[in-house]
């Protein structure tokens, strides 16, 4: 595009460029009505010919300008003037993302403030029926305070009829944070805004880019085809449950990934705790600064808050699996079991919402399992829950990899512990008076599942704090 220095657009008068891109020249702007400078995003001269163009282009830029959000950047003003078609912006002299990524990880609490505000304005938009598109560190202004500013909403959208992407090879996004559907050309949704995100936060949190090639056709080839390059080995001392929002979020099939933008931005708040913060001058070490004593991977989960709620949920499988039991023994284990794992799903993601689905149903069939074994009576009794335990010891130890096979056997052997004393009051209560064996129920049923999950939450903080000190 020539350069429209010194030239009228409107009422805007053009002072110098900023930058140009693939879609559009940015130009600062002098608004004298209102006494400011601009910033005047300008697109290509011949698309101002197309009517169909400048008819969508309006249509787009009105539902834009309708953003309110602190944490993307206003439309002012759209027009079209002089065979130019523009739109009207604050004028940041702050700089973008990409001024702070040198090739070094950034802070955690700097990662968490980024992606959570970021990961807000995707929601909002997306709750409006607007997709990004191009969600890149270039496209994310930062103000005076640091915060962050998301800007280019739509505009891959509004230009991309205007494009002939069979002929010119052009793409419309950015192949370095293109998510895989992107660059198969198929229709992007908020999910594909969710992975670029991520992109970035797989940059800011181990110094690079998730893929890099030759030509950016080969990047946008990796992120179709290759694995994602596991974070951890790039920076062995990121925390694990970072790592895990990467994954789940970066996932190739949208509907693998976080639903919505305000769930990741959730994941990412339970994974770097505000506590927590990683000094440059420590290198890769992170150091928390909350008490020892707190599970620092989820600080607002109370270890008295996880037992009341698995308390209650094994309860209730309980008192529904006997009730099946009385007409079949083998239905009444599997109901227990199958809810009861239910129940630790639930809890396991009250604690950790990057928890994926799979995980959980998985754990509805191990403990359905475990269930159907302990209806067989006799050694099935302690085999039934100690093959739930080992099985739920076993997905705990895929999800914090510092986790000790010391720990799963004491997962293991905690939850045929709290079978066992179930089974004993419970048989106990039967072979009782009515009071005494009455007090012996209500207490031996809340027993069942408030010993096993204790033991396993607190070996699964222990694993956290493992892999969070240095």
């Amino acid at each position: 595009m020539e350069d429209l220095s010194g030239k009228q657009l409107g009422i805007y008068r053009i002072v110098a460029p900023l930058g140009e891109g693939g879609m559009a020249a940015v130009y600062k702007a002098y608004q004298p009505g209102m006494d400011r400078y601009v910033a005047l995003k300008i697109l290509p001269r011949h698309f101002a010919s197309d009517p169909q163009f400048v008819a969508r282009f309006k249509q787009e830029a009105q539902v834009l300008a309708k953003l309110q959000h602190p944490h993307i950047l206003p439309v002012f003003d759209f027009g079209e003037a002089e065979g130019y078609t523009y739109i009207v912006m604050p004028f940041i002299e702050s700089g973008t993302l990409i001024d702070l990524l040198k090739g070094q990880p950034l802070p955690l609490k700097q990662i968490r403030r980024v992606i959570s505000q970021l990961g807000d304005a995707l929601d909002y938009a997306h709750s409006r029926g607007l997709v990004h598109r191009d969600v890149k560190p270039s496209n994310v202004l930062l103000d005076e305070r640091g915060n962050c500013l998301l800007t280019d909403f739509g505009l891959a959208k509004i230009v991309e009829g205007r494009m002939n992407l069979t002929t010119s090879g052009a793409v419309l996004g950015t192949p370095a944070y293109m998510s895989p559907e992107q660059g198969l050309g198929q229709t992007p949704d908020g999910r594909s805004d969710i992975y670029s995100l991520v992109g970035i936060l797989y940059e800011m949190a181990t110094g690079g880019a998730p893929f890099k090639a030759e030509t950016p056709m080969a990047v946008m080839i990796k992120h179709i085809h290759d694995p994602l390059p596991m974070p951890s080995t790039i920076k062995p001392k990121l925390i694990d449950s970072v790592e895990r929002v990467i994954l789940k979020a970066m996932a190739k099939e949208p509907n693998e990934r976080y639903a919505a933008a305000a769930e990741m931005a959730q994941a990412i708040q339970g994974a770097i705790p505000e506590t927590m913060e990683e000094p440059p001058a420590h290198g890769d070490a992170v150091i928390p600064v909350a008490a020892a004593t707190q599970p620092i991977a989820v600080p607002s989960r109370s270890m008295r808050s996880i037992i009341l709620r698995s308390s209650i949920g094994w309860s209730i499988a309980i008192v529904i699996g006997l009730i099946f039991a009385g007409a079949n023994p083998a239905l009444g284990g599997i109901v227990l079991g199958a809810l009861g794992g239910l129940t630790v799903g639930i809890v396991w993601r009250w604690i950790d919402p990057t928890l994926s689905r799979k995980r959980r149903f998985l754990l509805i069939g191990f403990w359905a399992l475990a269930g159907l074994i302990t209806s067989a009576g006799g050694w099935g009794v302690l085999i039934g829950p100690g093959v739930g335990g080992f099985l739920t010891s076993q997905l705990l130890c895929r999800a914090e990899r510092a986790m000790t096979r010391w720990q799963m056997l004491w997962i293991t052997l905690g939850w045929v512990l709290s079978w066992f004393i179930t089974a004993l009051m419970i048989a106990g209560g039967a072979a009782a008076n009515q009071i005494v064996g009455g007090l012996l129920v209500l207490c031996g049923i809340p027993l069942g599942g408030a010993i096993g999950s204790w033991i396993m939450f607190h070996q699964l903080f222990s694993a956290r704090r493992r892999a969070i000190l240095p």
